[in-house]
């Protein structure tokens, strides 16, 4: 029992820790290792005529105490374990030591327009362009619900300044308009970058929801994923409502509507008509639907609420301008429509005249009746008049619109009208960013997501992105395992000298779709052990000394 007592009290006084670590003096802490945490990526792709499982991280490496990154560690000195076992096959690239491609997506749709969003969004381009070193090279793609300005990556150094002046010109240039495909741009970024040796990097801006890209969420994350391209995704403002959208377009088709609305276009107001309601329906969000109500002498009945925009656009080209203007009639039935279908989401009605109510005129609704039902129901009516000002009677469509929560627009010509239609399915479709699309579309390519939600710190976070690509270390190695198998996979860097770890941290742990969880080191696990040895010691003797008395 003599031994059974001593152990126990060496156990309680913590000798037993000391025992289990090492005994040779540690080496002084020259580094503190910063493994960037989104950075931790594994993909699949060919090795040696079979699949095998590659992993890449990105680090920064700091001395003790300050927060500057150190550049010029020799890359003998670095070692990376998987499992606690060397990596065999390790690709390990300082800092500049490979040349930097970047391909900027920005977006220029209408929203941007809001708040200041695309002059904040020029400068911090322009910011991050100077940022870059000079031997960077850069590829450009501003984007609405189209590809406006596709430039490759100039390839050639001695063409570099030039290029980058080129690019500089085409960003202060840009004028807001349309929606957004922020997933198509990221497609071609792909493109631009195909075959391009070195470090290689997507950054996209966006401040909205992609509406209008005819790739996938999953297309562009496996365009990207399977060149190996990280996307770092960033999202100005702040995040939507992840609401559906219900709209009633209450389209004047009345005689006057064969006429222009001004003598200089080269269309009549049906015609203009026609374009800007179909701009409208390609605008539209995912989860939006829409349904149409044409009126003349009276109004048609509605078709069902429909998110089929071919369709909705063919319904629209079928349009012919006949009879005289009901338009208090259309404007509560638009209203009616959204009733009848109990349909909860954002709703409004959007009527468009070029003309005031008569021939014959509307026979069961008057602005007080309509004004009161709208207020009843809550929902917004917006007011369009098409054409000249004195054939519209402007003072009662601002007071329906202002009265029920809506807006009042004019467009004095065809080119307004489509602008306006496509400023109301901005307004009404894209209103925030589609947070969950962007964090995995960078996740998913060894990105990262960033919010960004006050405009004025934009240029400050291109700049630290700037400094973030071309300070950090990029690693890619052959995995051990063969595939995820649910379990961790325990990723650590050092910095050794004479075969001595001289850094600190340099952890993470890499699990099925770049997931990461803390991994505890093996400091931490004896001091846990420590910790139960001092609570379970007292129990123990008191039980031996129990079992002594009892002999």
């Amino acid at each position: 029992m003599a031994s059974f007592h001593y152990l126990a009290l060496l156990l309680n006084s913590g000798v037993f820790l000391t025992l289990l670590l090492p005994t040779e003096a540690p080496a002084q802490t020259e580094y503190r290792v910063e493994i960037d945490p989104a950075s931790v990526f594994s993909a699949v792709r060919p090795h040696k005529g079979q699949n095998a499982r590659f992993v890449s991280l990105q680090f920064q490496l700091k001395r003790t105490g300050d927060q500057v990154s150190v550049t010029d560690v020799p890359r003998e000195n670095i070692v990376v374990e998987e499992d606690g076992q060397p990596v065999a096959n390790l690709q390990l690239f300082p800092p500049r030591s490979r040349k930097l491609t970047v391909v900027l997506a920005l977006d220029i749709s209408g929203s941007m327009a809001r708040a200041g969003k695309i002059d904040e969004a020029k400068q911090a381009a322009l910011a991050f362009l100077d940022r870059l070193d000079a031997r960077a090279d850069v590829g450009l793609i501003l984007f609405d619900h189209l590809l406006r300005v596709v430039v490759a990556p100039a390839r050639n150094p001695a063409n570099l300044p030039a290029h980058k002046a080129g690019l500089k010109e085409r960003i202060r240039k840009a004028q807001p308009q349309g929606g957004t495909a922020y997933l198509d741009a990221t497609v071609q970024a792909v493109e631009l970058l195909r075959g391009i040796e070195g470090q290689r990097v997507i950054v996209v801006l966006t401040d909205g929801v992609d509406m209008n890209s005819g790739q996938s969420l999953a297309q562009a994350i496996q365009a990207a994923a399977l060149a190996e391209l990280p996307v770092y995704t960033i999202g100005i403002g702040e995040p939507g409502r992840d609401e559906s959208v219900y709209t009633v377009l209450v389209l004047d088709e009345s005689g006057s509507m064969s006429g222009k609305a001004d003598l200089r276009d080269s269309q009549t107001k049906m015609q203009a008509l026609k374009r800007a309601a179909s701009r409208f329906v390609e605008l539209m969000r995912p989860n939006a639907k829409t349904t149409l109500l044409p009126f003349s002498t009276r109004p048609e009945v509605p078709g069902p609420f429909s998110d089929d925009r071919p369709a909705l656009i063919r319904r629209i080209n079928a349009l012919q301008a006949r009879g005289g203007t009901a338009l208090y009639d259309a404007t509560l039935d638009g209203l009616e429509t959204l009733v009848a279908n109990n349909l909860r989401g954002r709703r409004a009605v959007i009527t468009l005249t070029d003309g005031i109510d008569e021939s014959p005129g509307s026979r069961r609704a008057t602005v007080n009746s309509l004004l009161a039902r709208a207020r009843e129901v809550g929902i917004p009516v917006f007011m369009l008049g098409l054409g000249n000002p004195r054939e519209i009677n402007e003072e009662v469509m601002q007071r329906i619109a202002k009265e029920t929560g809506g807006e009042y627009y004019h467009a004095g010509n065809e080119q307004k009208l489509i602008e306006l239609f496509e400023q109301l399915s901005i307004q009404l479709h894209d209103d925030g960013i589609d947070e969950r699309s962007l964090r995995e579309l960078a996740g998913q390519t060894g990105g990262k997501y960033a919010h960004v939600s006050k405009i004025s710190e934009l240029s400050v976070f291109y700049e630290r992105l700037a400094d973030e690509l071309q300070n950090s270390y990029q690693v890619t190695f052959l995995s051990q395992r063969s595939s995820h198998d649910g379990t961790a996979r325990g990723i650590e860097v050092k910095v050794l000298r004479q075969g001595r770890v001289v850094s600190t941290d340099g952890e993470a742990v890499d699990v099925a779709r770049g997931v990461l969880v803390p991994r505890m080191s093996y400091t931490v696990y004896l001091v846990w052990l420590f910790l139960l040895v001092l609570l379970c010691g007292p129990a123990v003797l008191r039980r031996g000394s129990t079992s002594e008395k009892g002999v």
